[in-house]
């Protein structure tokens, strides 16, 4: 496939993209208001970013590593195991974007919003569209197996394909410079405002 072919993909696909970018806006948000009015529930979320601290504690090049891999996974399953009719990635948009909205809220509480658009923007830039267009090519290979099932006739191995070429092509060098940026510029970044 060329870079002509993969941009009318993503031209096919635009209402699974806005779907995604839609639910992870609207869990985000969620999330922030329900930081703000339940704090003992935003700690039971945040526990989860708390056992992941000792990755801090790693030399910057295997802290890379782990956030290129755990994104990598991420991805990957909400893109491939959106043959479970969609509910893996579902279930990825909506915690991630539920998680943020807890994050920021608590970001912006401690030291306002220029601290965490400099935590996130950095490398979010890059990560967050990839991996809403993971989810949202999860979200079609979901759609099209439910069609499968009901007997319409769709090239489901086709899609795969086309899910896979996206992962090897552009996902995966996306969130590997996302995560370089994360670990040797973002902190730059957060020192600045901090």
């Amino acid at each position: 496939m060329s870079v002509k072919d993969d941009a009318a993909y993503l031209k096919s696909i635009w209402v699974y993209i806005g779907l995604s970018v839609f639910l992870f806006a609207l869990t985000a948000v969620m999330g922030y208001f329900a930081a703000k009015y339940d704090p003992q529930m935003a700690a039971n979320w945040t526990k989860e970013l708390e056992m992941l601290r000792w990755i801090m504690d790693q030399p910057p090049i295997l802290i890379m590593m782990i956030i290129f891999l755990k994104n990598l996974l991420a991805s990957s399953m909400a893109m491939l195991l959106g043959l479970g009719l969609g509910l893996v990635p579902l279930l990825v948009v909506t915690s991630n974007g539920f998680l943020l909205g807890i994050v920021s809220y608590g970001a912006i509480q401690k030291a306002g919003a220029l601290y965490l658009l400099a935590g996130i923007l950095p490398h979010g830039i890059i990560e967050l569209p990839v991996v809403l267009l993971s989810i949202a090519i999860g979200f079609r290979l979901g759609h099209l197996l439910a069609l499968t099932i009901l007997r319409e006739k769709e090239d489901l191995s086709g899609e795969t394909r086309v899910a896979f070429h996206f992962l090897v092509r552009w996902v995966a060098p996306l969130l590997f410079l996302a995560a370089a940026i994360e670990t040797f510029i973002t902190p730059l970044a957060i020192s600045v405002v901090a």
